[in-house]
């Protein structure tokens, strides 16, 4: 599996052109050294099958699948007994001759021992001095030479010899943990000691997450494998145009990985999270999802959940990306149960082209994702926690929505939305908070939670409804037994009572503030005959105002990561009620379905597209069965003359039971029954009737 570092934030570097720009399908075989004899025949039967028409391939940087003559490479010993010895000269000749593409994968994040031996500057040092060794093999610095030059010479190598498509780098970054989980801290070779003081003025590096400077750390790892990668970028297209880079921001193809892992919670919505908010910040690059067919790193020969394994592709199709599935060994050999899904999605996906060419995100509200680098880790977690509430939250109650990098605000065109989501931001940049000044001045509307906007010094940015914050309060034991009260008058007993949980910024409102939604503070609870005595207090846990053409709505309470704790409709439904009326009724679409459902809105060429997901199979960290959800109907106002010419399909049930009629000036479309998937394309100005 892959391990990525946090991004820095990166305007989209200029978009080269390349096959990648029209919609693919991968397929990967991660080989092991044992693989080497495998019969390329058979393995592009089993790709071109499953619905995929590029094949990932292991090639080089561990382990050498070539004959290749650089020093500094560990040629695979069985290659001496394949005829010809060249697995990589066979693969790709056969490739090419059925018309697939092959991609190069490396794996530079490592050496063979003796490499390491004749070259110790180049190795991974931790804090203790010690280098990192894992099953021999001996972890390398991305501020080191090996990546830094040799990673060159090995890349013209390959392309001195053979025409890839493209490459991919696995494992691209800097290694403070290892594959068993042991945790090795902040390199401290002489290359990052060295360029962490000239590139930050801080003298001694931090050792572990948590010290001291490790923040700006972070930062310079970020930045440093950003350019790393824009450098391999512009040596790869200077050599072999027609190639492509997959990896992070500046590379040509933006890359997710789809996985599972050991004690990690499920967000459900990891790969729709990561697409979007790819697809946002650089919509001119095509995204990759390689979805992981076995459960974690030490249970490789365990397929993946099926239906989970159909989530990935789903998630990342609907949102507008590429869809790859990523095996062990050669294909056939390891009996993944989760294969048959994923070929069913990964064919629709190739049948389909014309629906996802150029698909980009089009959703009405945009929720903001907080920078991992913005902040101490324990920061951004609580953020992160008020994200996926609110973002679950809206799902939930079909808001679409597309996810907005807080790094990437200054850059995005924020104009294309309705309504921006705010979820506990820190205090904006300079240049954050004037784009988002701008785009509520412009008629934009924003709805903001928990911190956001508000400074370190208590004071308030100009374009929300709080003036200054009075005081805070994040102890939960102060905050039991409070709340908030979503309906008006004195009386406590009876009202609509919302729990109040997590942290509550009390706020000083601006004076033209309309205030709703008024606090409740605590009383006893305890024991039963002595819980009593809530009465209203006189702060507000809402404010909204206008300014220029824009409205700006702030609750500044955690109320997402409230929901997310608790799970309580009424928490969910007050948030949700704020952004549905911010939205207002001439939104894009409108949706009446189960919760169960997910909605994503995208336009490609064939028009507007809507994807409808079911979710009912989701538990405790996995996917199962769907329940079939019956009666979804989708309302697009104003596009009843569309009705012509909208269709719709399942994605892994066949033909679809639906209807499409109109009412008034709107189009009408009941979806009878969605098994996993489905999605409705409604033509821009398609076929009119006008008989």
């Amino acid at each position: 599996m892959t391990v990525t570092e946090p991004r820095a934030a990166v305007e989209t570097a200029d978009v080269r052109p390349g096959w990648w720009h029209e919609p693919f399908d991968m397929f990967q075989t991660n080989l092991r050294e044992i693989d080497a004899l495998l019969d390329v025949e058979t393995v592009l039967d089993a790709i071109q099958e499953h619905g995929a028409g590029v094949w990932l391939l292991n090639v080089g940087g561990i382990l050498s699948h070539f004959p290749s003559t650089l020093p500094f490479q560990s040629r695979n010993p069985l290659l001496e007994e394949r005829p010809g010895g060249d697995l990589v000269g066979d693969a790709i000749e056969a490739a090419h001759r059925r018309g697939v593409r092959l991609l190069a994968r490396m794996d530079f994040s490592k050496v063979a021992a003796r490499v390491a031996d004749e070259h110790p500057e180049w190795c991974f040092r931790s804090p203790s001095g010690e280098r990192q060794v894992y099953e021999g093999l001996v972890s390398v610095c991305p501020s080191a030479g090996y990546y830094q030059d040799r990673s060159l010479d090995i890349i013209d190598e390959i392309l001195d010899a053979y025409p890839v498509d493209g490459f991919f780098f696995n494992w691209f970054g800097f290694n403070e943990v290892d594959y068993g989980g042991r945790v090795h801290g902040v390199c401290h070779c002489d290359a990052c000691a060295e360029a962490f003081v000239r590139e930050t003025g801080i003298e001694q590096l931090p050792s572990f997450a948590g010290d001291p400077g490790y923040l700006e750390w972070k930062r310079f790892a970020a930045a440093t494998i950003d350019r790393l990668t824009a450098r391999i970028r512009g040596h790869i297209a200077e050599r072999a145009p027609h190639a492509g880079l997959i990896l992070g921001r500046s590379a040509d193809i933006l890359f997710h990985e789809a996985n599972n892992a050991l004690g990690r919670p499920l967000w459900p919505h990891a790969t729709s999270e990561s697409v979007s908010a790819f697809r946002v910040a650089q919509p001119g690059k095509p995204v990759l999802v390689n979805a992981v067919a076995f459960i974690d790193m030490p249970y490789r020969l365990a397929s993946e959940q099926p239906e989970m394994f159909g989530q990935y592709l789903l998630q990342a199709v609907s949102r507008g990306a590429n869809p790859s599935t990523y095996i062990m060994g050669p294909a056939g050999l390891i009996d993944y149960a989760c294969l048959a899904p994923a070929g069913v999605v990964t064919r629709f996906h190739r049948d389909h082209a014309d629906l996802y060419a150029g698909l980009a995100p089009a959703a009405d509200v945009g929720i903001v994702r907080p920078n991992p680098l913005a902040a101490p880790a324990e920061v951004h977690h609580s953020s992160i926690a008020e994200f996926r509430g609110l973002f679950s939250a809206l799902l939930e109650r079909h808001v679409a929505v597309d996810v907005v990098p807080a790094e990437s605000l200054p850059v995005v065109d924020l104009g294309r939305f309705r309504v921006l989501v705010l979820p506990d931001l820190i205090a904006p940049t300079a240049e954050e908070d004037a784009a988002l000044a701008a785009f509520v001045r412009a008629g934009g509307r924003v709805v903001a939670t928990g911190r956001s906007g508000i400074h370190a010094d208590g004071s308030v940015v100009a374009w929300l409804p709080g003036a200054r914050q009075r005081s805070l309060e994040d102890d939960a034991e102060a905050l039991k037994s409070s709340y908030v009260q979503r309906g008006g008058g004195p009386s406590v007993e009876g009202s609509d009572l919302v729990p109040v949980r997590g942290r509550l910024h009390t706020l000083a409102w601006r004076s033209d503030a309309r205030l709703r939604h008024e606090f409740v503070p605590r009383a006893p609870y305890g024991p039963p005959e002595k819980a009593h005595g809530h009465v209203v207090g006189p702060v507000s846990a809402c404010g909204v105002f206008t300014l220029g053409r824009g409205r700006a709505t702030q609750v500044p309470w955690t109320v997402g990561a409230a929901y997310r704790e608790l799970g309580l409709t009424a928490i969910r439904d007050l948030i949700a009620d704020l952004v549905i009326d911010a939205v207002g009724e001439d939104g894009t679409v409108g949706v009446e379905a189960s919760e169960h459902v997910e909605v994503s809105v995208g336009r490609s060429r064939a028009g507007l597209v809507v994807h409808v997901l079911n979710h009912s199979g989701q538990r405790r960290n996995s996917f199962g069965p769907t329940v079939p959800v019956r009666g979804t109907r989708l309302r697009f106002p104003g596009r009843a003359a569309d009705a012509v010419g909208t269709r719709v399909h399942h994605v892994t049930a066949g033909d679809v039971d639906a209807t499409v009629s109109t009412v008034g000036d709107d189009l009408l479309v009941e979806i009878v029954e969605v098994v996993d998937g489905a999605v409705v394309v409604v033509p821009d100005g398609g076929e009119r009737d006008d008989a």
